[in-house]
Protein backbone atom coordinates (compact mmCIF):
# COMPACT_ATOMS: atom_id res chain seq x y z
CA UNK A 1 0.00 0.00 0.00
CA UNK A 2 1.25 3.56 -0.67
CA UNK A 3 2.38 5.67 1.81
CA UNK A 4 -0.01 8.77 2.05
CA UNK A 5 1.38 12.38 1.05
CA UNK A 6 1.71 15.31 3.38
CA UNK A 7 -0.58 17.09 0.86
CA UNK A 8 -3.52 17.38 2.90
CA UNK A 9 -6.17 20.29 3.51
CA UNK A 10 -4.43 23.16 5.34
CA UNK A 11 -6.37 24.10 8.16
CA UNK A 12 -8.24 27.62 8.02
CA UNK A 13 -6.70 30.30 10.44
CA UNK A 14 -9.64 30.38 12.85
CA UNK A 15 -11.61 34.08 13.02
CA UNK A 16 -10.28 35.00 16.56
CA UNK A 17 -6.24 34.32 15.83
CA UNK A 18 -7.89 36.72 12.08
CA UNK A 19 -8.90 38.99 14.39
CA UNK A 20 -6.19 38.97 16.46
CA UNK A 21 -3.80 39.79 13.79
CA UNK A 22 -6.01 42.92 12.34
CA UNK A 23 -5.95 43.96 15.84
CA UNK A 24 -2.15 43.52 16.53
CA UNK A 25 -1.10 45.23 13.52
CA UNK A 26 -3.07 48.26 14.05
CA UNK A 27 -1.40 48.92 17.17
CA UNK A 28 1.84 48.15 15.72
CA UNK A 29 0.70 51.01 13.14
CA UNK A 30 -0.59 53.60 15.78
CA UNK A 31 2.18 53.37 18.49
CA UNK A 32 4.62 53.72 15.53
CA UNK A 33 2.73 56.77 14.60
CA UNK A 34 2.90 58.06 18.13
CA UNK A 35 6.35 57.46 18.56
CA UNK A 36 7.48 59.24 15.61
CA UNK A 37 5.06 62.01 16.26
CA UNK A 38 5.34 62.22 19.94
CA UNK A 39 8.54 60.72 20.75
CA UNK A 40 10.53 61.52 23.41
CA UNK A 41 8.15 64.02 24.99
CA UNK A 42 6.94 63.33 28.86
CA UNK A 43 6.90 59.34 30.05
CA UNK A 44 6.49 57.97 26.21
CA UNK A 45 10.42 57.33 24.67
CA UNK A 46 11.55 58.20 21.14
CA UNK A 47 12.94 55.10 19.04
CA UNK A 48 16.61 55.81 20.15
CA UNK A 49 15.48 55.56 23.84
CA UNK A 50 13.14 52.19 22.90
CA UNK A 51 16.71 50.61 21.18
CA UNK A 52 18.69 51.63 23.59
CA UNK A 53 16.43 49.83 26.84
CA UNK A 54 16.02 46.68 24.17
CA UNK A 55 19.71 46.85 24.35
CA UNK A 56 19.87 47.23 20.43
CA UNK A 57 21.74 49.89 17.95
CA UNK A 58 19.78 52.16 16.85
CA UNK A 59 19.79 52.21 12.80
CA UNK A 60 19.74 56.47 13.21
CA UNK A 61 22.63 58.32 13.18
CA UNK A 62 23.43 59.35 17.09
CA UNK A 63 23.14 63.23 16.89
CA UNK A 64 24.83 64.32 19.73
CA UNK A 65 22.92 66.92 22.00
CA UNK A 66 25.63 69.66 22.81
CA UNK A 67 26.46 70.57 25.81
CA UNK A 68 26.63 75.00 27.31
CA UNK A 69 29.02 76.08 25.16
CA UNK A 70 29.05 73.99 22.31
CA UNK A 71 27.42 73.29 18.68
CA UNK A 72 26.75 70.30 16.69
CA UNK A 73 27.78 70.40 13.02
CA UNK A 74 25.61 67.32 11.48
CA UNK A 75 26.91 65.86 8.22
CA UNK A 76 23.67 63.51 7.87
CA UNK A 77 24.25 60.63 5.46
CA UNK A 78 22.39 61.39 2.17
CA UNK A 79 23.73 60.08 -0.56
CA UNK A 80 24.59 62.64 -3.14
CA UNK A 81 23.42 65.20 -1.72
CA UNK A 82 23.70 68.12 1.59
CA UNK A 83 22.25 67.91 3.97
CA UNK A 84 23.45 69.34 7.52
CA UNK A 85 21.96 70.23 10.90
CA UNK A 86 23.13 72.86 13.26
CA UNK A 87 22.45 72.25 17.11
CA UNK A 88 22.92 74.69 20.26
CA UNK A 89 21.25 75.24 22.88
CA UNK A 90 18.54 73.37 22.13
CA UNK A 91 17.94 74.93 19.14
CA UNK A 92 18.14 73.92 15.51
CA UNK A 93 19.23 74.72 11.75
CA UNK A 94 18.68 72.63 8.65
CA UNK A 95 21.00 73.47 5.85
CA UNK A 96 19.56 71.99 2.73
CA UNK A 97 17.52 68.84 2.83
CA UNK A 98 19.65 65.95 0.44
CA UNK A 99 18.07 63.84 -2.29
CA UNK A 100 14.40 62.59 -2.97
CA UNK A 101 15.54 59.29 -2.50
CA UNK A 102 16.60 60.28 1.10
CA UNK A 103 14.08 61.97 2.05
CA UNK A 104 12.38 59.48 4.26
CA UNK A 105 15.70 58.28 6.28
CA UNK A 106 16.09 62.19 6.87
CA UNK A 107 12.80 62.60 8.47
CA UNK A 108 13.60 59.77 10.72
CA UNK A 109 16.84 60.62 11.39
CA UNK A 110 15.80 64.02 12.70
CA UNK A 111 12.44 62.38 14.28
CA UNK A 112 14.78 59.60 16.19
CA UNK A 113 17.72 62.84 17.26
CA UNK A 114 14.87 64.52 19.30
CA UNK A 115 13.81 67.20 16.46
CA UNK A 116 10.66 68.45 16.70
CA UNK A 117 11.33 72.28 15.76
CA UNK A 118 13.45 73.40 12.92
CA UNK A 119 14.06 76.90 13.87
CA UNK A 120 15.13 77.51 10.40
CA UNK A 121 15.56 75.58 7.37
CA UNK A 122 18.02 77.19 4.34
CA UNK A 123 18.34 76.32 0.82
CA UNK A 124 21.34 76.93 -0.30
CA UNK A 125 20.03 76.39 -3.79
CA UNK A 126 17.34 74.99 -5.69
CA UNK A 127 19.49 71.53 -7.42
CA UNK A 128 17.44 68.23 -6.48
CA UNK A 129 20.21 66.93 -4.54
CA UNK A 130 19.82 70.15 -2.18
CA UNK A 131 16.08 70.28 -1.51
CA UNK A 132 14.69 66.78 -2.42
CA UNK A 133 13.59 66.05 1.28
CA UNK A 134 12.30 69.58 1.73
CA UNK A 135 9.15 69.10 0.86
CA UNK A 136 9.10 66.40 3.56
CA UNK A 137 10.60 67.97 6.10
CA UNK A 138 8.21 70.97 6.45
CA UNK A 139 5.28 68.50 6.34
CA UNK A 140 6.80 66.67 9.05
CA UNK A 141 8.21 69.27 11.61
CA UNK A 142 7.13 72.73 12.54
CA UNK A 143 9.73 75.45 10.90
CA UNK A 144 9.76 78.87 12.12
CA UNK A 145 11.67 80.22 8.43
CA UNK A 146 12.49 79.13 5.65
CA UNK A 147 15.76 81.08 4.24
CA UNK A 148 15.64 81.14 0.35
CA UNK A 149 18.56 81.82 -2.25
CA UNK A 150 17.66 84.12 -5.43
CA UNK A 151 15.33 81.82 -7.21
CA UNK A 152 14.23 84.45 -10.64
CA UNK A 153 16.14 82.15 -12.68
CA UNK A 154 14.21 79.22 -11.26
CA UNK A 155 10.61 77.98 -12.44
CA UNK A 156 8.90 78.80 -9.09
CA UNK A 157 5.53 76.90 -9.99
CA UNK A 158 6.29 73.96 -10.94
CA UNK A 159 8.59 70.39 -10.73
CA UNK A 160 10.40 69.93 -6.50
CA UNK A 161 11.01 73.51 -6.43
CA UNK A 162 7.36 74.17 -6.94
CA UNK A 163 6.27 71.32 -4.14
CA UNK A 164 8.57 73.14 -1.82
CA UNK A 165 7.04 76.31 -1.80
CA UNK A 166 4.01 75.13 -2.04
CA UNK A 167 4.20 73.02 0.92
CA UNK A 168 5.80 76.08 2.91
CA UNK A 169 2.60 78.01 1.93
CA UNK A 170 0.37 74.92 3.01
CA UNK A 171 2.42 74.76 6.57
CA UNK A 172 2.27 78.85 6.88
CA UNK A 173 5.88 78.75 6.95
CA UNK A 174 7.50 82.58 6.66
CA UNK A 175 9.53 82.65 3.92
CA UNK A 176 12.64 85.20 4.05
CA UNK A 177 14.70 86.10 1.00
CA UNK A 178 18.41 85.78 2.26
CA UNK A 179 20.33 89.53 2.00
CA UNK A 180 23.96 90.18 2.53
CA UNK A 181 24.78 90.17 6.40
CA UNK A 182 21.72 88.71 7.19
CA UNK A 183 22.12 86.70 10.71
CA UNK A 184 20.09 84.54 12.84
CA UNK A 185 21.06 83.04 16.59
CA UNK A 186 21.23 79.09 16.77
CA UNK A 187 21.25 78.43 20.67
CA UNK A 188 24.56 80.27 21.37
CA UNK A 189 25.63 81.19 18.25
CA UNK A 190 25.00 82.91 15.17
CA UNK A 191 24.58 81.99 11.52
CA UNK A 192 25.63 84.56 9.13
CA UNK A 193 24.83 84.90 5.22
CA UNK A 194 28.21 86.04 3.99
CA UNK A 195 27.69 85.67 -0.35
CA UNK A 196 24.08 85.64 -1.65
CA UNK A 197 25.24 84.10 -4.62
CA UNK A 198 26.28 84.97 -8.32
CA UNK A 199 23.46 86.12 -10.95
CA UNK A 200 24.31 87.18 -14.32
CA UNK A 201 21.86 89.63 -15.85
CA UNK A 202 20.48 87.42 -18.64
CA UNK A 203 19.24 84.51 -16.53
CA UNK A 204 19.63 81.86 -19.86
CA UNK A 205 23.09 81.62 -18.74
CA UNK A 206 22.86 80.90 -15.04
CA UNK A 207 24.74 78.62 -13.31
CA UNK A 208 22.48 77.71 -9.97
CA UNK A 209 25.69 76.23 -8.44
CA UNK A 210 27.09 79.53 -8.42
CA UNK A 211 23.78 80.64 -6.65
CA UNK A 212 24.02 79.01 -4.08
CA UNK A 213 23.88 80.75 -0.50
CA UNK A 214 27.36 80.82 1.17
CA UNK A 215 26.93 80.79 5.16
CA UNK A 216 29.19 80.89 8.67
CA UNK A 217 28.24 80.01 11.79
CA UNK A 218 30.12 81.17 14.77
CA UNK A 219 30.12 79.95 18.26
CA UNK A 220 33.04 81.74 19.91
CA UNK A 221 36.44 80.51 18.64
CA UNK A 222 34.49 77.83 16.40
CA UNK A 223 33.07 78.46 12.87
CA UNK A 224 31.81 76.48 9.99
CA UNK A 225 31.79 77.90 6.47
CA UNK A 226 29.46 75.96 4.32
CA UNK A 227 29.83 77.36 0.05
CA UNK A 228 26.68 75.03 -1.30
CA UNK A 229 27.77 73.91 -4.64
CA UNK A 230 29.27 77.46 -5.61
CA UNK A 231 32.23 77.33 -8.11
CA UNK A 232 35.40 78.77 -9.05
CA UNK A 233 34.14 82.09 -9.85
CA UNK A 234 31.67 82.10 -7.22
CA UNK A 235 34.04 81.63 -4.39
CA UNK A 236 36.40 84.39 -5.88
CA UNK A 237 32.71 86.51 -5.29
CA UNK A 238 32.83 85.30 -1.97
CA UNK A 239 36.76 86.54 -1.35
CA UNK A 240 35.87 89.56 -2.55
CA UNK A 241 32.54 90.24 -0.84
CA UNK A 242 33.94 89.18 2.47
CA UNK A 243 37.09 91.17 1.93
CA UNK A 244 39.03 88.09 2.44
CA UNK A 245 38.02 87.36 6.36
CA UNK A 246 36.26 83.78 5.90
CA UNK A 247 39.06 81.85 7.99
CA UNK A 248 36.94 78.66 10.04
CA UNK A 249 37.53 75.39 11.95
CA UNK A 250 35.36 73.58 9.76
CA UNK A 251 34.45 73.15 6.23
CA UNK A 252 31.94 71.75 3.96
CA UNK A 253 33.44 70.68 0.87
CA UNK A 254 31.93 72.56 -1.72
CA UNK A 255 30.33 70.72 -4.64
CA UNK A 256 30.68 67.08 -2.87
CA UNK A 257 34.39 68.01 -3.01
CA UNK A 258 34.20 68.96 -7.15
CA UNK A 259 37.36 69.93 -8.75
CA UNK A 260 35.03 73.06 -9.91
CA UNK A 261 35.37 74.29 -6.38
CA UNK A 262 37.20 74.36 -3.46
CA UNK A 263 40.22 76.40 -5.04
CA UNK A 264 43.72 77.09 -3.38
CA UNK A 265 42.59 80.85 -3.11
CA UNK A 266 39.63 80.28 -1.16
CA UNK A 267 41.24 77.97 1.39
CA UNK A 268 44.27 79.71 1.72
CA UNK A 269 41.69 82.22 3.38
CA UNK A 270 39.50 79.80 5.42
CA UNK A 271 42.43 77.53 7.10
CA UNK A 272 40.08 75.21 8.12
CA UNK A 273 41.28 72.70 10.53
CA UNK A 274 38.34 69.40 9.24
CA UNK A 275 36.28 68.99 6.38
CA UNK A 276 34.14 67.25 5.44
CA UNK A 277 32.61 65.90 1.78
CA UNK A 278 29.00 64.82 1.45
CA UNK A 279 28.55 62.47 -1.18
CA UNK A 280 27.21 59.27 -2.36
CA UNK A 281 29.26 56.01 -2.35
CA UNK A 282 31.01 55.17 -5.93
CA UNK A 283 29.09 58.52 -7.31
CA UNK A 284 28.97 58.83 -11.21
CA UNK A 285 30.41 62.32 -11.07
CA UNK A 286 33.58 60.59 -9.33
CA UNK A 287 33.27 63.05 -6.45
CA UNK A 288 35.44 64.04 -4.37
CA UNK A 289 37.93 64.68 -7.04
CA UNK A 290 41.52 63.08 -6.47
CA UNK A 291 43.10 66.87 -7.07
CA UNK A 292 41.21 68.00 -4.46
CA UNK A 293 41.17 65.70 -1.80
CA UNK A 294 44.99 66.51 -2.76
CA UNK A 295 44.66 70.22 -2.26
CA UNK A 296 43.32 69.42 0.91
CA UNK A 297 46.10 67.14 2.02
CA UNK A 298 48.45 69.64 1.15
CA UNK A 299 46.94 72.47 3.28
CA UNK A 300 46.99 69.87 6.35
CA UNK A 301 42.98 69.43 6.62
CA UNK A 302 41.76 66.63 8.37
CA UNK A 303 38.87 65.01 5.92
CA UNK A 304 35.98 63.18 6.39
CA UNK A 305 33.68 61.28 3.92
CA UNK A 306 29.98 60.68 4.10
CA UNK A 307 30.48 57.89 1.75
CA UNK A 308 32.99 55.89 3.81
CA UNK A 309 31.98 57.05 7.37
CA UNK A 310 28.15 57.63 6.64
CA UNK A 311 26.89 60.43 9.07
CA UNK A 312 29.31 62.74 10.66
CA UNK A 313 29.00 65.00 13.44
CA UNK A 314 31.31 67.62 14.95
CA UNK A 315 30.80 69.28 18.04
CA UNK A 316 32.90 72.41 18.30
CA UNK A 317 33.26 74.42 21.80
CA UNK A 318 33.63 78.13 22.30
CA UNK A 319 37.23 77.73 22.67
CA UNK A 320 38.03 76.34 19.59
CA UNK A 321 38.20 73.15 19.87
CA UNK A 322 36.11 70.47 18.26
CA UNK A 323 36.22 66.88 18.27
CA UNK A 324 34.54 64.53 15.42
CA UNK A 325 32.35 61.21 15.65
CA UNK A 326 30.70 59.28 12.41
CA UNK A 327 28.00 56.82 12.14
CA UNK A 328 30.61 53.88 10.86
CA UNK A 329 32.87 53.68 13.60
CA UNK A 330 31.06 54.09 16.74
CA UNK A 331 34.36 55.64 18.90
CA UNK A 332 34.92 59.42 18.83
CA UNK A 333 38.42 61.15 17.79
CA UNK A 334 39.72 62.92 21.13
CA UNK A 335 39.25 66.72 21.59
CA UNK A 336 41.47 68.95 19.09
CA UNK A 337 42.56 72.22 20.46
CA UNK A 338 41.98 75.08 18.78
CA UNK A 339 44.76 76.23 16.07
Amino acid sequence: MAKRGGNGPVPELSTRTVVLGVICAVLLAVGSWAIDTYGGQGILPDWSELYESFGLESPAPDLQTPQEGQATVTFLDVGQGDSVLISSGGEYCLIDAGTQQSADTLVEDLWAGGVQTLDLVVMTHPHADHIGGMEDVLENFEVETLLLPDLSASDTESGLLGRVLQAAEKTGTPCVQAELGWQQTVGEGTLTVLYTGLMPDDKEDVNLNDTSLCLRYELGQFSYLCTGDAEADAEEELILTSGGSLSSTLFKAGHHGSSTSNTQSLLSLVRPQVAVVSCGLDNEYGHPHAEVMDRFAQNGITVYRTDEQGTVTVTGQADGSWRVQTSSVQTEEPLAPAA
